[in-house]
């Protein structure tokens, strides 16, 4: 599938997504960062978490996120979240659950990602579980929050990540 196929399909989700569930968030082009398109990426790596928070988009994980995705050049990698409505660590998921499966289903349609990295372990388990058969290879990091926790922290996530991308270039015959 074309990319601009691909893009296409994502702004035409993100509408469905924004029309059906309340509440919904997806990761935003920073225009600090405008090079990565969120969840309009469409680039072959995806990238999943579980919920989007109840806080503001842009900190300094965030631009870590992303900075770190053009340091890499996957900044075309698509962003997402299993949840797309926000909420609090600890908090229950939605009571109707069917428009997010079904738009990460369309997501997965979309991006045919060659893999897929989540943020914790958590995602990791539930899509270990729910794309058994797929074929996707899935790789888990830390949440990118977690580097705010100090400079070996931060220095742990980024090995991690780099590690996990290689892995998917690697797959794909990049290097």
């Amino acid at each position: 599938m074309e990319i601009d196929s691909k893009r296409e399909r994502l702004k035409q989700l993100k509408k469905e997504i924004e029309a059906t569930i309340s509440d919904a968030w997806l990761f935003p082009i920073d225009p600090r960062v405008p090079k990565v398109q969120g969840f309009l990426g469409p680039g072959p790596i995806m990238f999943v978490g579980e919920r989007p928070s109840t806080g503001k988009f842009g900190g300094p994980s965030d631009e870590r996120l992303y900075n770190l995705l053009v340091e890499l050049e996957i900044e075309d990698s698509h962003l997402t979240d299993v949840i797309k409505s926000r909420g609090k660590v600890g908090e229950p998921y939605p009571e109707e659950m069917s428009p997010h499966k079904e738009a990460f289903d369309k997501e997965i349609e979309i991006i045919q990602p060659c893999c897929i990295i989540t943020f914790g372990q958590k995602v990791f388990d539930l899509l270990r579980f729910s794309l058994a058969g797929s074929g996707i290879k899935m790789y888990q990091v830390h949440h990118y929050a977690y580097a705010r926790r100090g400079a070996r922290a931060a220095a742990a996530f980024e090995k991690r990540f780099r590690e996990v991308v290689g892995k998917c270039r690697q797959q794909r015959g990049e290097g």
